[in-house]
Parts: C-alpha cells; sequence; structure tokens
C-alpha cells in the first residue's frame, strides 16, 4: 500500500523548512510520497520551496489559498497513496524512523491506522474504544492518524469551517460510518502547539456545537450538551440551577457538590420512607 504526507503551510515559511527537513530526513524516504501545498503568503516560502526544494519533493505547488482546509483537500486530490498522513508546517515526525515503522501496519485492512503524538511534555494516546461522546470532548490528532484517501474524498473538508473540519471529519467517518481502525503503541509526531485550533477555544466550540446541530438530530445534540456542558436541558429548577452554575469559574466543583448533596437528599428520603414502612411500633 502506497502513503503520501501532506504538509500545508501558511506564511510560515521557517515552521515549513524545519518540517520539511524533517520528512525529507526519514530513513523509509523512498517508501513514500511526499506532498505540500503552500498558500501563496508573501514570507517567502514559495520562493524557499522552488529554489531549495523542488527536486526533493514529489509534488508541490505554491498559490494564493488561505482556508486551511482548501489546502487540505488540495493535498488530497493532488496525493496518489492509499493513505494519507497530514503533517502541517511547524509540526515533525517523532524521529527517523517512524515511517519505517509504520509502514508495515497501512495493509489495507483497516480504514484508519492511528498513533499517539507529542505535545510538549504530554503525549497523546487516543483511548479504545472511540465513542461518540468521547469524540465530542476530545479528537484524534491529524499528524498521528493515517487516513485511507478514499474515505477523505467522501467525506472532503468542510471549507466553511475555520477549525474544526478535521474534527467532523473525524465524527463522519468512525461514528457516522463506522470505519475501522487499529491502534499502534506509536509516537508518530511532535504538534506544534501555536496552531489556531489550540489558541481559539471558543470558536473551537462554536464550530463543535455548529458541526452537531447539521449531522445529528436535535434530541440526540442535547443529550451530548447536557452530559458535556449543561446545555440543552432548562425544563426543571434543577437543571436552570445547574446550567447557571456551569458559568462560574467554580461551576465543575460546585456541580460536583451539588449532585452528593441531591444524591444525599435521595439517600435520606428512602431512609426515611424504608423506616416509616416498617416501623413496629406503627398503628396497623
Amino acid at each position: 500500500m502506497k502513503l503520501s504526507i501532506i504538509t500545508i503551510n501558511w506564511n510560515n515559511r521557517e515552521g515549513l523548512r524545519m518540517t520539511l527537513d524533517n520528512v525529507l530526513s526519514q530513513t523509509a524516504r523512498d517508501q513514500f510520497e511526499y506532498v505540500v501545498v503552500d498558500g501563496g503568503a508573501d514570507d517567502g516560502s514559495g520562493e524557499m520551496l522552488r529554489q531549495e526544494y523542488d527536486g526533493r519533493l514529489d509534488k508541490w505547488t505554491s498559490q494564493p489559498i488561505k482556508p486551511i482546509y482548501k489546502k487540505m483537500n488540495m493535498g488530497v486530490q493532488m496525493a496518489t497513496g492509499d493513505y494519507c498522513l497530514f503533517l502541517n508546517s511547524g509540526d515533525s515526525l517523532n524521529d527517523p524512523d517512524v515511517m519505517k515503522d509504520v509502514l508495515p501496519h497501512l495493509d489495507g485492512e483497516k480504514d484508519l491506522v492511528i498513533g499517539s503524538i507529542v505535545e510538549g511534555e504530554n503525549r497523546t494516546v487516543v483511548p479504545e474504544p472511540i465513542t461518540g461522546l468521547w469524540m465530542y470532548k476530545a479528537s484524534i490528532p491529524h499528524s498521528g492518524a493515517f487516513i485511507k484517501r478514499e474515505l477523505l474524498i467522501r467525506h472532503p473538508y468542510d471549507e466553511s469551517l475555520m477549525i474544526v473540519s478535521d474534527w467532523k471529519f473525524f465524527f463522519q467517518a468512525l461514528i457516522l460510518d463506522n470505519a475501522s481502525y487499529k491502534m499502534i503503541d506509536r509516537d508518530i509526531a511532535w504538534f506544534d502547539r501555536t496552531g489556531i485550533s489550540s489558541t481559539r477555544p471558543l470558536l473551537v466550540e462554536e464550530e463543535r456545537r455548529k458541526v452537531l446541530d447539521e449531522l445529528l438530530p436535535p434530541r440526540v445534540t442535547v443529550d451530548y450538551l447536557q452530559f458535556t456542558k449543561g446545555q440543552g436541558y432548562q425544563n426543571t429548577e434543577y437543571d436552570r440551577f445547574y446550567i447557571k452554575m456551569r458559568k462560574y469559574k467554580y461551576g465543575r466543583v460546585l456541580y460536583s457538590l451539588n449532585v452528593l448533596t441531591m444524591r444525599f437528599l435521595a439517600l435520606f428520603r428512602k431512609g426515611a420512607r424504608f423506616a416509616r414502612d416498617f416501623n413496629p411500633f406503627s398503628q396497623q
């Protein structure tokens, strides 16, 4: 099976240089295709590709395309591999032998092959099983996921989104389409945390809600929101109190205390009913 590594770039020449040198230094360099899509910013990235890397890349382009996911879709269209891995400018493969170790796992048996990534001092490992609820609260780092190209063609990245289109893809493929996957115990990449998805959490939340409204029936969406954010249910005083508390800084702690209190009261009421029903001194 053939692999295509795809790197996209916008206005990040030095990050792009680091990623290019990292990928090109792989010990299995002759066993994968390398595709680069530069967005044509005036930072000199296009000139660098032309002058320094033209003969070392399998395919590359530099043209005025700013949207992230438009560039990613273009990379998929340019690629010819059975599997694709996105390693964007500023990211890097964990060590020179990553591809040598991973390629034997890309045998076409599974739709996705997923490894771990390193973010600073932290190692991110996707838990099993991957569920819809987990996908709402988290996501699969695309720099650690080898994806069948046919899946990317079937579910192209939503170019109307700024941040969560890759999350939308994984939700559609793994949760709605029940795509098969395989976990491997291998650090794949080092992730650059200065990207837009790491610095704009409110926009991430807003776009995820938009995606859920599009993909799921409202009665399913409201369960997700209640379970994760305390939103959606406003039919009782308890629900309104829950939602209100989540707006405060210590809402999670207050909520936990509230749950414990409510459970204690429920247990107390149950005990009181038991004592009343089985009181030997009560008159029959």
